[in-house]
């Protein structure tokens, strides 16, 4: 690791994420003890039955994460940007991982191995209640999904996950906000647990009313009350 890349690396896990709240010296002590490696698109990093003994930060850039199923069916679950931190089945020596984790785009993460974190923390508490306070709020978000996919309709279920990845990794523009990677109808499908061809139907509805649309072959979101109202709606599915 480059001393620019240590700089950069130091900015993103002091300020957020696993790091808060340990001293500078704990902080450059792991960072010392990790590598950087950097991940093209669709890479994976690992996939679902790995046995890992690793952390991992993300410096730069964006993973996808997804369940795969026994005949190779994916479900995207989310994508995580710049300063989230992920793989922490592997603090569990007999656990294997139980989804897998790719890069969306050319992607930094550092990583780094579960068995120097003790010996490099002087009170390594605060580093697990950091992962504590993260795993609460990951698991408010799945229960969230499963009363997506059990009580709203599919329409519901798209624009719940459109204003996801918009909280995410949307980009203001004059005209609205754009998703900067190319998600194809079929990817929005996975996401929401629908058809292609009932999610078609559904951005045709949206782009005539001027909800959502379609540039350069990025989705342009221009109204985010109508996706919430679409969310909010009462229909079960």
């Amino acid at each position: 690791m480059t001393d620019l890349e240590k700089q950069q690396v130091l900015r993103v896990v002091t300020n957020q994420g696993w790091f808060i709240g340990l001293n500078d010296e704990e902080t450059t002590r792991l960072v010392e003890l990790s590598r950087l490696t950097t991940y093209a698109t669709d890479e994976v990093l690992y996939t679902v039955g790995d046995t890992q003994k690793y952390l991992y930060c993300i410096i730069e850039g964006l993973i996808s994460i997804s369940l795969i199923g026994d005949e190779g069916d994916i479900f995207p679950l989310t994508i995580w940007e710049t300063g989230n931190w992920f793989g922490e089945g592997a603090l569990h020596e007999s656990s294997v991982m139980p989804v897998e984790a790719s890069a969306a785009a050319n992607t930094k993460v550092l990583i780094i191995p579960i068995d120097v974190i003790e010996s490099a923390l002087d009170n390594h508490t605060v580093f697990y209640k950091n992962i504590l306070h993260d795993m609460i709020g990951r698991t408010q978000q799945l229960y969230h999904l499963v009363e997506l996919l059990l009580f709203k309709t599919l329409q519901a279920r798209v624009a719940a996950k459109v204003l996801h990845l918009v909280n995410l990794i949307g980009e203001e523009t004059p005209e609205g906000i754009k998703l900067p990677l190319d998600f194809s109808q079929s990817d929005i499908a996975l996401m929401s647990g629908g058809s292609r061809q009932r999610v078609n139907k559904i951005f045709r509805t949206w782009s005539c009313v001027g909800t959502i649309t379609k540039q350069d072959g990025r989705y342009l979101v221009h109204d985010l009350d109508a996706l919430h109202a679409e969310v909010n709606a009462r229909e079960s599915a």
